[in-house]
């Protein structure tokens, strides 16, 4: 594997170098909102101690610096920003949602085709671009700010806990912030759990919450794509 030349180490270091700075670019370019919040040598510096410290476990590219925001919220020198993870956290999610495909939603009349009893018991699938974040600080305020290069000669972070929905399509990014209630139901619906139990779960955060106008809202947003029953599956 190494033969050619007298000094096989050389070649391979020179091959070292360049794994390290494609892995450094890689992490610079997933977060330029990041960068543009730090500095870009910072992050820099950041991204080559990441490279060193966790090389890639993942065959995508694509799928490498999941964790980098907790690790660059770690390092000495950003610890004055204590909502610099939530915030790198958010930019993530928002570059995987960039590149997601939306499938088709289920059309608004489908909740007259399932027997109450069923449809309670029923688990739904969403859109594959969506997340929810809970993050400790309102950072999709800056983030908001960055992207519309609307920043504030002043910006105060109070921290603040805020429930955010991240949802991309076909390179188009939207992100919102929802109430507690509307928050866990979508959530737990989209882990697995059946309505009636996303409902329940949600109701305990937030007693005002209207289960049944929560699941009319989510299908009219066009993020339920499937609804599955004892009875029957709603796809379309």
């Amino acid at each position: 594997m190494l033969t050619g030349g007298s000094d096989p180490t050389q070649r391979l270091a020179i091959h070292r170098r360049h794994f390290h700075a494609s892995l450094t670019e890689s992490i610079r370019t997933r977060f330029p909102a990041t960068a543009w919040l730090i500095g870009d040598e910072a992050l820099t510096h950041a991204a080559q101690a990441y490279v060193a410290a966790h090389p890639p476990r993942v065959f995508c590219l694509a799928e490498f610096g999941h964790d980098f925001p907790p690790f660059l919220a770690s390092q000495t020198s950003q610890r004055h920003l204590p909502y610099l993870e939530d915030f790198a956290t958010l930019e993530w999610h928002l570059g995987l949602a960039s590149v997601a495909v939306d499938a088709p939603p289920l059309a608004p009349d489908v909740l007259g085709q399932l027997a109450p009893e069923d449809l309670a018991a029923g688990t739904c699938r969403l859109q594959p671009g969506v997340v929810y974040l809970t993050t400790m600080f309102p950072v999709d305020e800056l983030m908001r700010a960055y992207l519309t290069d609307q920043v504030p000669e002043r910006f105060e972070m109070a921290a603040s806990q805020t429930h955010i929905e991240v949802r991309g399509t076909r390179g188009d990014i939207q992100f919102i912030r929802l109430e507690r209630g509307t928050w866990h139901f979508r959530r737990h619906l989209q882990s697995g759990a059946s309505i009636e139990a996303a409902a329940e779960q949600a109701l305990e955060q937030d007693s005002s919450l209207n289960p049944g106008h929560a699941l009319v809202e989510l299908i009219h947003s066009r993020l339920l794509t499937h609804i599955s029953s004892t009875q029957r599956n709603l796809r379309t």
